[in-house]
């Protein structure tokens, strides 16, 4: 399934030069969470907020209204959590990734001035790194030894306005949720989610 995702994702950006109607440049934040489930403990857990960088391209279907936006993201997610257990300490951890998607969107509104759009679509994560805080000090993350996925899907869901002031610029809101469990362990579900607010430019290519 990853390997059919990212041919997909290949083939969309190839046909970029010929039909695409905007290049985009994004940058925003993203607060993140995350949903921790363990058998028999209760888990509390606390958000962090991060700096969002990334790039898309819209290719348009049939006319303006629907388009496809292969999209790349760099982010960084990360949370804390204490077990409700007597001693217990909060540990924090912060992975950053390219993500990368393809949203479908609907667009309304007027091509010049004042628009708005929707859009979802499937979003594969990869995790190029990160650091745990634990009682002992700050260390890098050791996948094969925490266990930890470096990749997982998710479902990204986005709403937001474009205004054109001479150049093109938009501001958007989008909630991203995994699918995949972040860890490999037993009995153990963890999925992080967030909420991002970015904005950017919208510069004209193709025809």
């Amino acid at each position: 399934m990853r390997k059919l995702f990212f041919l997909i994702l290949a083939a969309l950006f190839v046909a970029t030069p010929l039909s695409a109607q905007h290049f985009g440049l994004r940058a925003g934040v993203n607060a993140t969470n995350a949903s921790i489930d363990i058998t028999d403990l209760n888990v509390e857990t606390e958000g962090e907020t991060n700096l969002m960088l990334g790039l898309f391209v819209e290719l348009p279907i049939g006319g303006n209204t629907f388009v496809l936006q292969p999209e790349i993201n760099y982010l960084n997610r990360g949370y804390s959590y204490t077990i409700d257990l007597p001693g217990s300490n909060e540990i924090s951890s912060t992975l950053t990734y390219f993500d990368l998607g393809v949203l479908a969107k609907l667009n309304f509104g007027r091509e010049e001035g004042l628009g708005f759009y929707l859009g979802a679509g499937p979003t594969f994560s990869y995790a190029l790194n990160g650091t745990v805080t634990e009682i002992g000090g700050e260390r890098d993350v050791d996948f094969d030894a925490d266990r930890i996925n470096r990749g997982g899907l998710n479902v990204t869901g986005v709403a937001g306005l474009t205004f054109d002031i001479g150049l093109k610029l938009f501001a958007e809101f989008r909630y991203n949720a995994a699918v995949s469990n972040l860890f490999d362990v037993e009995n153990t579900d963890v999925r992080q989610n967030y909420l991002g607010i970015n904005g950017g430019v919208l510069v004209p290519i193709g025809n």
